[in-house]
């Protein structure tokens, strides 16, 4: 679909950019990147109380469409962004938005969401995992080499310092066999990686740049295992899709989610994952099928729309 333009819109936060440039390296790789910046004035309001008008936004009017175009859009301010340029420049928009949009889920063409929403609309295609853009070099493992990727204090999940002892002694475990590459995100305390660092162990690596996607997907790459703090479904996801065996490390079971959990029996059913254990037994996922599978999916989706195919025949004739 290279003859298609490709625009993605966020708040600009790494999260989101990753999962709008997934989903656009699988429709046009020559894909637009677009920060939004919504006004203060509408800032801190629910999303059903935002207008769906240009005037919302700082910038929007920068985007100028005149053929067809695909725009993907992903976080709360992006919603009625999205919705806006659908109605000032239909036909030429199709627009796909990236989780549960919580309104308006007729104003767009596809909505790409979780399986954990349970949303079930006629416009949406459900992932079990998330989608993302981490890239990964095949045939480069290490049987000696295991990421150990942690999370942190979330709306559902505390970390509280026993948390913080369990991982410790699981790390230095590890690492009495293995090269232990420590992965934190965003979110992981400081002071559980300054903990670490003070160790000054030479087994242990502590990754630190959280905003190199290259170097991170080269680690996931390298990586025999992958164990992952169950509190993030997107690391998780990302863990998986490498190809590597991947562990999650179950904690503060009674606070987790129920959608969660099912996420957790899902990938464990699709033989893709399987929950901690000393002796690092897990399956190797085979991820070619659902790969192809949701790729069809979506574009299947966008080539199907009646009003996207007419526009373009019209485009054909007038050549």
């Amino acid at each position: 679909m290279e003859n298609i333009r490709v625009i993605t819109i966020s708040e600009g936060a790494a999260g989101m950019k990753s999962q709008i440039h997934g989903l656009a390296n699988l429709i046009n790789p020559n894909f637009q990147d677009f920060d939004i910046k919504i006004k203060s004035l509408f800032e801190k309001l629910p999303i059903h109380l935002i207008p769906s008008k240009e005037f919302v936004y700082k910038n929007l009017d920068e985007i100028k469409i005149d053929g067809r175009t695909i725009v993907i859009s992903c976080g709360k301010k992006s919603v009625k962004a999205s919705i806006a340029l659908k109605k000032k420049f239909k036909p030429f928009v199709f627009n796909i938005h990236i989780q549960n949009p919580k309104t308006h889920f007729e104003l767009f063409d596809l909505i790409i969401c979780p399986e954990h929403d349970n949303l079930f609309k006629p416009n949406t295609i459900s992932t079990l995992l998330a989608l993302h853009n981490i890239k990964f070099t095949k045939d480069i493992r290490n049987q000696n080499k295991i990421n150990f990727i942690i999370g942190g204090s979330s709306k559902y999940f505390k970390f509280k310092e026993n948390i913080f002892h369990k991982l410790y002694d699981e790390i230095l475990f590890l690492s009495n066999k293995y090269k232990v590459n420590v992965i934190p995100s965003r979110r992981t305390p400081l002071a559980f990686i300054e903990k670490l660092k003070k160790m000054n162990l030479k087994n242990i690596y502590i990754f630190e740049d959280q905003f190199n996607p290259v170097e991170y997907g080269n680690l996931l790459s390298e990586a025999e295992v992958q164990i992952v703090t169950w509190d993030s479904i997107s690391m998780i996801s990302e863990a998986i899709s490498s190809g590597a065996k991947t562990l999650i490390f179950p904690f503060e079971e009674k606070s987790c989610p129920k959608r969660y959990k099912n996420f957790y029996d899902r990938i464990i059913e699709e033989n893709f994952i399987s929950i901690y254990n000393r002796n690092l037994q897990a399956p190797n996922p085979d991820l070619d099928k659902y790969n192809s599978e949701l790729r069809s999916k979506i574009l299947n989706k966008i080539e199907s729309n009646l009003s996207f195919k007419l526009n373009e025949s019209k485009r054909i004739n007038t050549q």
